[in-house]
């Protein structure tokens, strides 16, 4: 544990950059989300009338924010501190456990800073103009539990997959990386097709789970990119 300890220190040697970028992601989409409204205001009045404010719920800004950002947060740490990690001697599996451990640290903040955003949106009514950042329907509708559970796995999922890109690219090289890339791709067309042909099943589904069946996919998930990059690290060579 010492030494993934170590491994965990060097994640978070610039704070700024693994945990305050994913904060500021965040503020930036309410300030985007409030810029609009103000835009909108100015033909419909303000706050915005029921109509625009309930269709504001629709978006999916954070979803959309936060991924691309973390994604290379996890391609970096794993390929950034790799050798430095080893250097200090520290193991393979420690490094990659001092990295995991980072990896949720950066997902609590990011999602504890939606849920603080959250709270604040719903006590100004949708920042004093009746529009919504994170009240929306994809993060539960102004739920704090789920918004938080949505936010923890997109955040983690996001920083596995980057970590799973770059253990692959270390251990296997720059071809067998786009080779990943391409079968991820097709799985997840496939994976669409399949629910586009069982949609009947799926919102079923979703009816009886709610939001969670999401929260629960993204978990398992978040799992499969978590083992598949720590498989990959075994191999990784400097």
């Amino acid at each position: 544990m010492t030494r993934s300890m170590r491994s965990l220190r060097l994640y978070l040697a610039n704070k700024t950059y693994v945990v305050g970028v994913p904060v500021m992601t965040l503020g930036l989409v309410v300030l985007i989300t409030v810029l609009i409204g103000l835009v909108m205001g100015i033909a419909m009045g303000l706050p915005l009338p029921p109509g625009a404010e309930q269709a504001s719920r629709t978006n999916i800004g954070p979803l959309t924010a936060l991924p691309g950002f973390l994604i290379g947060v996890g391609v970096l740490a794993m390929n950034r501190n790799f050798a430095m990690a080893l250097a200090f001697g520290s193991a393979r599996r420690d490094f990659w456990c001092g990295s995991a451990l980072g990896f949720t640290a950066t997902s609590l903040v990011t999602a504890v800073t939606a849920v603080a955003l959250l709270a604040v949106e719903k006590a100004t009514h949708g920042w004093f103009v009746g529009i919504h950042a994170l009240d929306l329907v994809v993060l539960g509708s102004g739920d704090y539990v789920k918004t938080f559970a949505m936010i923890l796995m997109l955040s983690l999922l996001s920083l596995f997959l980057g970590a799973m890109f770059g253990t692959v690219y270390r251990a296997f090289g720059a071809v067998s990386t786009v080779v990943t890339g391409i079968v991820l791709a097709v799985a997840i067309v496939g994976l669409v097709a399949v629910g586009v042909w069982q949609r009947a099943h799926l919102v079923a589904l979703l009816a009886d789970w709610d939001l969670w069946a999401i929260v629960a996919a993204l978990a398992a998930l978040v799992a499969a990119a978590a083992a598949s990059s720590y498989s990959a690290n075994r191999l990784a060579t400097l």
